[in-house]
């Protein structure tokens, strides 16, 4: 049976002479997942060594400079850089260059933004030839600016004043004016003009400005253009720095990280005045190699001591399969790791999960677009190569399927395919129960197993045998009382009460409330036939509504074609979500409860991070 690969407890401990030595060999053997050290009385948590923080200071500068520039790629993996010198001067350089261009496109943008806030003011003005520098507070006139409710208003107010004040200037363009007043008829002006409706323009913000309202437009646009113009220039220049510094960045960023992981690595150890120690695991083949390496760069000042894990340890993870099912492993990353006592499931769901993906799909023609879509996906987006290689797999599953169900674009291509799902519906559901039943089966017979292991003989027949025993009961009651077996009912009655009290004595009054779940389970399965037949039913609608358009004129064939053309897309996304996420359910809900419990924390060997990777 597949497991994880066998781990063993690694204690490391030398003196700090040699330690910087060992670290590096660590992180280039790749092999130790470290655990943390905890202070404590008998010994501290270790310092960085020397540079430590001259490389976290630069790389947060080059990170913040990949944020800043937009750059994007995976890490340049790279043995190194031009000198930690060289690096400094060139992101310091750079900083200052895109500090420089980022405060002028700033400035720029302020600037278009005051003058398109000033230009809606000014506009009010219209054809008023009044110079602004002649609206500035005065000690013995008030200058009144805005707008009236309507255009009559201002005949009226003309009248009125002259009962207020025979020293004004009142300039107007339409319901707009400018008017000036001595200073003592302010309240009784400002009353006045209230009256009818007056919306003040504040003059304090023209207080800087000379000539007229349409001299200052002008000016402005002017000078927001040049903004435009050099923030167009700005940003073009940007793109270039990006485009230069692209490569040396993502490189530089990268060989930091994997300097700094070594010289931060202290902090994670165990540290006296005369030594350090360091704790971890190691996969055991790796072991012993790790071992000689370690004893060579250290000229043998070091001692190594190893051991199996306890059952109580918290042992990381790292999972053994062969090349084709490693990208299943991606369920696991979204799930849980088993731990190391326990089976690894990756390898059955290599097996089953493309199964039942491709019995929902099942046409040849989805399946060749899932094919060729999720190909180019794959290319495109990197970092989810292994999901797009498990739909690549299910998609050609899909297409298998399609020749049995003799289906293409819900076409029937094949006179008389195997089945046909359309009519088969009966035969379908019970093929979707008897793989119901023999997938939960096995999980049963993987969760013996693992019990066994874990608790012993008896408690595995009793928590997971005995769910068996309790099917064999019930199918020989069915057959009993159907007369296809020679056997009186209460034989299966018999195996029905030994199931129980199986169940009692390993899980106690819990296994007895769950006995009811294993129909359901089974039953459960169901979906297999009901997602393809869904599927299916809305391929042969889009298809026959299509045939009828083209019946028609060309127009009428246009709108066929455009049925067919849309209708089949939104189905093979239904298609294709519906079957990923019922057969995972199938196998997170249904399976992986039958023998799972998982809970590992995943190995990730110090080094490994940092070289271009994302896990082990």
């Amino acid at each position: 049976m597949p497991r994880p690969f066998s781990m063993k407890k690694v204690i490391i401990t030398g003196p700090h002479s040699v330690f910087e030595k060992v670290v590096k060999e660590l992180h280039d053997m790749k092999v130790l997942h470290v655990v943390d050290h905890s202070k404590n009385e008998l010994a501290d948590i270790g310092k960085p060594f020397a540079d430590s923080q001259r490389y976290s200071e630069l790389l947060v500068k080059a990170r913040a400079l990949i944020s800043a520039l937009g750059v994007t790629g995976e890490r340049k993996r790279s043995n190194g850089i031009n000198g930690i010198e060289e690096a400094e001067i060139r992101i310091r350089n750079l900083g200052n260059e895109l500090n420089g261009v980022l405060h002028q496109i700033k400035e720029d943008d302020e600037t278009i933004s005051k003058n398109e806030s000033m230009k809606k003011e000014l506009l009010a003005f219209g054809s008023i030839n009044v110079p602004l520098e002649h609206l500035a507070e005065y000690k013995s006139l008030n200058v009144f600016a805005g707008n009236l409710k309507d255009a009559e208003s201002i005949d009226n107010i003309k009248k009125k004043l002259k009962n207020i004040t025979d020293k004004s200037l009142f300039e107007h363009e339409s319901s707009f004016f400018v008017f000036f007043v001595e200073s003592k008829k302010k309240e009784e002006t400002l009353k006045l003009l209230n009256s009818h409706g007056f919306k003040p323009i504040q003059l304090s913000n023209f207080g800087s400005l000379k000539g007229t309202a349409n001299s200052n437009i002008s000016r402005m646009e002017h000078e927001s253009n040049d903004c435009l113009s050099r923030k167009i220039e700005l940003t073009k220049r940007l793109e270039r720095m990006k485009i230069d510094n692209a490569e040396f960045l993502l490189k530089t960023e990268s060989h930091l990280s994997k300097e700094l992981e070594k010289l931060e690595a202290p902090l994670k150890c165990a540290s006296t005045e005369s030594c350090f120690l360091v704790k971890g695991w190691v996969p055991e083949n790796d072991l012993f190699q790790s071992i000689e390496n370690l004893e060579k760069v250290s000229g043998g000042k070091i001692h190594v001591w190893y051991d199996a894990p306890k059952s109580s340890d918290n042992v990381p993870v790292k999972l053994n399969n062969i090349n084709p099912a490693k990208p299943f492993e991606f369920f696991l990353d979204l799930y849980s790791f088993p731990t190391f006592k326990e089976i690894d499931p990756t390898f059955f769901v290599f097996l089953t999960f493309p199964l039942f993906f491709g019995m929902m799909l099942g046409d040849v023609g989805y399946g060749l677009v899932g094919m060729v879509l999720f190909w180019f996906l794959k290319r495109k987006i990197k970092s989810a190569k292994n999901l797009f290689n498990i739909l690549i797999v299910s998609s050609f599953v899909s297409i298998l399927f399609g020749f049995l169900f003799g289906e293409i674009f819900g076409y029937e291509f094949i006179e008389h395919p195997v089945i046909n799902r359309a009519h088969d519906i009966l035969t379908l559901m019970i093929i979707s129960v008897i793989i119901g039943a023999v997938h939960l089966n096995f999980g049963f017979i993987l969760g013996f197993i693992n019990e066994r292991k874990s608790h012993g003989l008896m408690h595995a027949i009793n928590t997971k045998l005995s769910w068996i025993v309790l099917q064999i009961g019930i199918v020989l009651i069915g057959l009993s009382l159907s007369n296809l077996i020679n056997l009186p009912w209460y034989t299966g009655a018999g195996f029905l009460a030994l199931s129980v009290i199986m169940l009692i004595k390993g899980e106690g009054i819990r296994g007895v409330i769950e006995l009811p779940s294993i129909l359901s389970n089974i039953l459960s399965y169901v979906r297999i036939m009901a997602i393809g037949l869904s599927s299916v039913i809305l391929a042969l609608i889009i298809n026959e509504s299509a045939s009828e358009f083209f019946k028609g004129g060309p127009l009428l064939i246009i709108i066929g074609v455009l049925l067919l053309i849309v209708g089949h897309a939104v189905n093979i996304m239904l298609g294709f979500l519906g079957s990923f996420l019922h057969s995972l359910r199938l196998h997170y809900v249904e399976y992986f409860s039958k023998f799972f419990h998982g809970g590992a924390k995943k190995y990730v060997p110090f080094g490994y991070l940092n070289n271009g990777n994302n896990g082990a």
